[in-house]
């Protein structure tokens, strides 16, 4: 055996005592000792009432040879009477009449009662077993939804921060990496000017990355959109204005509020990067039954086809478009780019999404 194999060996034995399985192990072997031994039981006492009915109609009808029951009802009674002293007295006495031959009805009777509390005992222990293995069930279904739970959180937020990173990655090649290649260009033909520009550019850029990328999400959703704004202006000299026309804004799921700003994040770093823009504008807007978020520039646009066919044809990459679009639809909301004297992103959200 290959340590390949000896590992997922030990894997699956690891696997087979996980609390939960032993759990479910002991719930099924619990079951069915309880249901095996409250069916034998039941069976028996019934098979002893007979015997003992029996008893009762011989001697009605004058009949007092019992002496071949006696060892035998002595041994078919003794799981009952080993820990009852009383029942078991009141046995011994019915045996003692049966050798004798006298008459044995009434402490027949009186026995036979004792029995049938006996009984409904001993199925309230046992049906007290059987609700001990369902409990024993919703434990170990809890804890392996809980951790079916922990591990698909788990996983998305891994799958987010892969995600972040990679964007993080495609921003930096779509930005600072283009600037440094332009600033090595430029030094290398000692165009001081130009060098100074792009190096300044590069600067710029990582160091709004990183201010976005180090948001505190314990403030307020509106102060940390004044925040990336005033970040934006004092980065690149970009007079950018927050506009707040919504009650719902407030209210505003934190899984939505985060979205919104990896979005504003995307917007801004692409405004910053491609448009140009002197003025940049954050609307938030309630609609009848929906929230708006819209961010509008006055650059030089562009058109979306276009991208495309740059992206299509390899070399630089541009991915702002895409990734916009992709945290819309999972917010389940639409987003549509207006390109007049500038471009405007309008974002529309339900407010079914958005409580």
């Amino acid at each position: 055996m290959d340590k390949k194999q000896a590992a997922g060996s030990g894997f699956k034995i690891k696997a087979l005592f996980k609390i939960e399985f032993i759990f479910i192990y002991i719930a099924v072997l619990n079951f069915g000792f309880s249901i095996g031994c409250k069916t034998y039981t039941n069976k028996k006492i019934a098979n002893l009432n007979s015997q003992m009915l029996k008893i009762q109609l011989e001697e009605n009808s004058g009949i007092f040879n019992h002496q071949n029951l006696i060892q035998k009802l002595e041994y078919d009674y003794k799981p009952f009477t080993y820990f009852d002293y009383e029942l078991k007295a009141e046995l011994s006495q019915i045996l003692t009449l049966l050798g004798e031959n006298k008459s044995m009805i009434e402490p027949i009777v009186t026995f036979q009662n004792h029995m049938h509390q006996t009984e409904s005992r001993l199925n309230f222990g046992y049906d007290s077993l059987l609700y001990c293995s369902l409990i024993l069930i919703v434990i170990a279904v809890y804890l392996i939804a809980e951790k079916y739970f922990k591990n698909k959180i788990d996983f998305q937020r891994l799958k987010v921060m892969n995600e972040e990173q990679s964007k993080i990655s495609r921003n930096l090649h779509d930005g600072v990496a283009q600037d440094l290649a332009a600033l090595k260009l430029y030094l290398e033909k000692e165009d001081l000017s130009k060098s100074k520009f792009y190096a300044q550019q590069a600067f710029n850029e990582v160091r709004y990355m990183i201010g976005a990328t180090h948001l505190d999400l314990n403030q307020s959703f509106e102060e940390i959109v004044r925040k990336m704004a005033a970040t934006l202006e004092t980065n690149y000299n970009i007079s950018t204005k927050v506009y707040v026309g919504s009650t719902k804004i407030q209210n505003l799921n934190e899984n939505i509020q985060v979205e919104l700003i990896r979005i504003l994040q995307e917007a801004l770093s692409n405004i910053s990067r491609h448009a140009n823009a002197s003025n940049v504008e954050i609307r938030f807007v309630d609609g009848i039954d929906d929230f708006k978020f819209i961010i509008k520039d006055d650059g030089k646009g562009f058109s979306e086809e276009e991208v495309t066919e740059k992206n299509s044809r390899g070399g630089r990459q541009h991915y702002g478009v895409s990734n916009i679009k992709e945290r819309v639809e999972l917010l389940s909301g639409t987003v549509d780019f207006i390109h007049e004297g500038g471009t405007t992103i309008a974002i529309t959200i339900k407010d079914s999404v958005c409580r």
